[in-house]
């Protein structure tokens, strides 16, 4: 039998696969086996299954670290822009160009040179630094904070009216996580205070 007949009958005979490397898919090489592809199809979901959450995880932890040195970082700024300048400055809720809202769900801040000690941005009066929060993050206030806070040059926090402006600034992420909030207290003296808190995934309200 002539060497193209062998081939042609082996092409013939064997459609799924081929004991000699001469015949069959060129160059010898065979694809995959359903049965190989239904195990690589199976060890992917396991494998995404396992990944997904603790990506999720992780994203909100960064949320939550981002969001927490972002109004810490606001915190420190008005006091230091305060004490150096020689002028009250004010941190509240809002933006520039929306002036203090007082709602921290926005999670929008900003830090402002406040002249008239009035708790919000007037005329004439500079924004030092502005910023915000992931939307992953969730933020509340109470005290002075639900409105804004006033640094003086001495250093210390009031109310926009006067008097000690001690209060809680609670940074949260609606995740199961372990300690999924943090709270920023406020002191009487203007110094700040860390406190992790573990609200079992939920985001309460301060």
């Amino acid at each position: 039998m002539l060497k193209d007949e062998r081939g042609a009958l082996c092409g013939s005979f064997l459609p799924l696969g081929c004991a000699s490397p001469s015949c069959g898919a060129p160059g010898g090489q065979r694809g995959f086996t359903i049965m190989e592809l239904m195990v690589a199809v199976t060890v992917s979901v396991v494998l995404i299954a396992v990944a997904v959450p603790a990506f999720s995880a992780l994203a909100a932890r960064n949320d939550l670290t981002v969001a927490t040195n972002s109004l810490r970082g606001a915190l420190l700024a008005a006091r230091q822009a305060a004490v150096t300048q020689g002028r009250p400055v004010g941190l509240c809720a809002g933006s520039p160009t929306a002036g203090c809202t007082g709602n921290w769900r926005d999670g929008r801040w900003m830090v402002f040179r406040d002249a008239d000690h009035g708790g919000d941005l007037d005329a004439g009066e500079t924004v030092i630094r502005s910023g915000g929060v992931p939307g992953g993050a969730r933020v509340d206030g109470n005290g002075p904070l639900d409105a804004a806070l006033v640094y003086v040059p001495m250093g210390h926090a009031e109310w926009p009216g006067g008097g000690f402006g001690a209060g809680r600034l609670r940074i949260c992420v609606p995740h199961d996580l372990a300690f999924n909030a943090r709270e920023l207290v406020i002191s009487a003296s203007g110094r700040v205070r860390l406190v992790s808190r573990d609200f079992g995934g939920s985001c309460p309200a301060l």
